[in-house]
């Protein structure tokens, strides 16, 4: 099976990087570069993604706002943050928001994939409890 992943960042060319990354991982990534847009994609077709990998700083909308209204929508999706400015966020926002884990950018192919790898099993470990 593979895990389709929602990639949100308005930097054209960090969402076209990540998003190679992840098809070279063997994901299929659906990349947006607005929030709104990505929001909208999203709330048609929650159950068509396994996991989303947002930005921090967007126009419009913030990555830890647009996590939480995705959250409201399916509340077990696992999401990522990236953030360029990790000491510009607290802990506390971040557990507020939802988001299972932070990436900074740079962000390294090995760090993304074993932080996507580690969430998507512990979802799926969830599911079976569940």
């Amino acid at each position: 099976m593979k895990y389709r992943i929602l990639v949100v960042d308005d930097d054209e060319i960090v969402s076209a990087m990540v998003g190679e990354m992840l098809d070279r991982m063997g994901y299929m990534p659906v990349v947006c570069t607005k929030p709104g847009d990505a929001l909208t994609l999203f709330s048609r077709a929650p159950g068509r993604f396994d996991a989303v990998i947002v930005d921090e700083i967007m126009p419009d909308l913030r990555g830890t706002e647009l996590a939480a209204k995705i959250l409201r929508i399916k509340d077990d999706i696992p999401i990522i943050l990236m953030t360029g400015r990790g000491d510009a966020l607290s802990l506390e926002k971040i557990r507020k928001s939802g988001v299972r884990a932070t990436l900074i950018k740079p962000v390294l192919k090995e760090w993304l994939q074993k932080t996507l790898t580690g969430l998507l099993k512990q979802r799926k470990q969830d599911s079976k409890d569940g």
